[in-house]
C-alpha cells in the first residue's frame, strides 16, 4: 500500500510539472511573431490528452483502492482531492482551447451527418460494478462526441441496446442476471444489434474464455486491469469500422 500510494504520489507530481511546463510553453507560443491560434490551440489540446489519461488512470485506480482498502484511507483521499484538482485544470485548458478555434477533428471519434453537423456516437457499457463504470466514463472523457449509457444487467443491457442502437458495446461477463456469453448470444441472434461491434471486459484471463467469446463474435477481449491507452485504441478502431445501422 505504502509503495502504490508513492506511486500515486509520483504521477501526480509530475502531471503538475507537465502542466507548469505546458504554461510556459503556451506563453512561449502566443509571444512569438506570426504565431497562430491554431498552433496555440494544438498545444493546448495535445497536452490535454496526454496528461488526462495517466491521470484518469491515477484518479481510477484510487477510487478502486479507497473501496477495497479496509482502513482509514487518508493518503489515497489526499491524492484524489490533488488528482481531482489537477483534472480541473487539465478541463479548464480544454476549456479554453475551445475559445481558440473550432476544434481539430484529427484522430478524434467525431462522425458527420449528411448537413455537415458532428453526431454523437452512443457507447453502451454492461456491467454491474458502478466502479468500473464510473472508471470508463473517465477515460473516454477525452472523446468529443461521445454519450456511455450503462446496464447494470443483461436483460437491462438488451433492452437499451435495442432502444439506442449504439455505435459501440463494452460487456462485462459476471451479470447478476446472466453470464455475459448469453447476452452476447443474444445480440448477435438479433438482426438489429448483430453489426454493432462488442469489447468484452473481464478479469477472466483463461485462453479459453477468450477464444470462446471471440469466436461468438466478440470484437476484442480485453482483461482487467486493463492498459488505458490499449482501451481506448481498441475504441477507436471499433468506432472507425463501424458499419451503417440497420433500418427498423
Amino acid at each position: 500500500m505504502p509503495e502504490l500510494t508513492n506511486t500515486l504520489q509520483r504521477d501526480l507530481q509530475r502531471a503538475n510539472c507537465e502542466i507548469e511546463q505546458l504554461r510556459k510553453q503556451l506563453h512561449d507560443a502566443l509571444a512569438e511573431a506570426g504565431q497562430s491560434r491554431a498552433e496555440a490551440q494544438r498545444l493546448l489540446e495535445q497536452f490535454a490528452r496526454e496528461v488526462r489519461v495517466p491521470l484518469t488512470s491515477v484518479l481510477g485506480f484510487t477510487d478502486l483502492l479507497s473501496v477495497t482498502h479496509k482502513g482509514n484511507p487518508v493518503e489515497l483521499n489526499q491524492l484524489a482531492m490533488a488528482g481531482h484538482q489537477l483534472m480541473n485544470l487539465v478541463t479548464n485548458l480544454e476549456q479554453f482551447a475551445a475559445t481558440i478555434g473550432s476544434a481539430n477533428s484529427e484522430g478524434s471519434s467525431v462522425s458527420l451527418a449528411d448537413d455537415g453537423t458532428a453526431t454523437v456516437r452512443k457507447i453502451l457499457h454492461v456491467e454491474d460494478n458502478e466502479t468500473n463504470v464510473r472508471l470508463i466514463e473517465r477515460i473516454l472523457e477525452d472523446r468529443a462526441n461521445l454519450s456511455l449509457s450503462w446496464a447494470c444487467n443483461g436483460e437491462e443491457g438488451l433492452a437499451l441496446a435495442l432502444q439506442q442502437r449504439p455505435a459501440l458495446i463494452l460487456l462485462d461477463l459476471n451479470l447478476p442476471d446472466m453470464h455475459g456469453s448469453e447476452l452476447l448470444a443474444k445480440f448477435k441472434s438479433n438482426a438489429l444489434t448483430q453489426n454493432i461491434p462488442i469489447i468484452v471486459l473481464s478479469a477472466d484471463i483463461s485462453p479459453s474464455q477468450i477464444e470462446k467469446m471471440l469466436q461468438a463474435g466478440a470484437r476484442d477481449y480485453l482483461t482487467k486491469p486493463f492498459e488505458i491507452k490499449r482501451l481506448l485504441c481498441l475504441v477507436d478502431d471499433a468506432l472507425a469500422a463501424e458499419p451503417k445501422p440497420v433500418a427498423r
